[in-house]
């Protein structure tokens, strides 16, 4: 038995190159540009460009880890967000990615995120994003060939995710996942 899907309930996600300026309500874009340059550190003088700190952010114990993506499912089922943490993801390798962001809207008192604010960003290959706390996001996805990202979080996070009895809907350890078509009567889906 197939259910049928009625295509009012479909919504095609933007797919947009991600750029310094249209990721900056989400997160902020790591590229090959130093990050606010100009830190004073006297070692290397004309051969290191210092840039200022990233404003990473999280609880406990900051963890880590790679993880290798390959080609899914254009249905995006789940978004999630951390209150308490700005999630760093950064591509390795020669193939771009995409991130499937929603803007924070915690702070309106909202658990769902707004649907006209989610937005699909293809990050070039070598470059990344680290989210603002309280930014919607689905894992990193792969376009077309399968990339390695770096994933920088909070140990409280990685256990409350790495412990999920099964794949639903969570909220511990500073993850809200919510799984999209259940909140919002809606199926999200990307081009790609």
């Amino acid at each position: 038995m197939s259910v049928q899907i009625d295509e009012g309930v479909v919504m095609e996600v933007p797919f947009v190159d991600a750029t310094p300026q249209n990721l900056e309500d989400y997160g902020v874009m790591i590229t090959e540009t130093v990050h606010r340059p100009g830190l004073s550190i006297p070692f290397y003088k004309g051969s290191v460009e210092e840039g200022q700190n990233l404003d990473f952010e999280y609880t406990g114990k900051a963890v880590i880890r790679t993880a290798r993506i390959s080609h899914r499912s254009p249905e995006i089922t789940w978004l999630e967000r951390h209150l308490n943490m700005t999630q760093i993801f950064v591509g390795l390798g020669t193939a771009p990615f995409a991130m499937v962001l929603g803007k924070p809207n915690q702070n309106s008192g909202q658990n769902v995120p707004r649907l006209e604010d989610v937005c699909a960003f293809k990050v070039p290959a070598g470059q990344g994003v680290m989210i603002h706390a309280g930014t919607w996001h689905d894992f990193p996805m792969a376009i077309v060939d399968p990339v390695t990202v770096l994933t920088m979080n909070s140990d409280e996070v990685v256990h409350a995710l790495a412990h999920a009895k099964s794949a639903d809907e969570m909220d511990a350890g500073d993850v809200y996942k919510i799984d999209i078509r259940r909140r919002t009567g809606r199926i999200l889906k990307v081009p790609f």
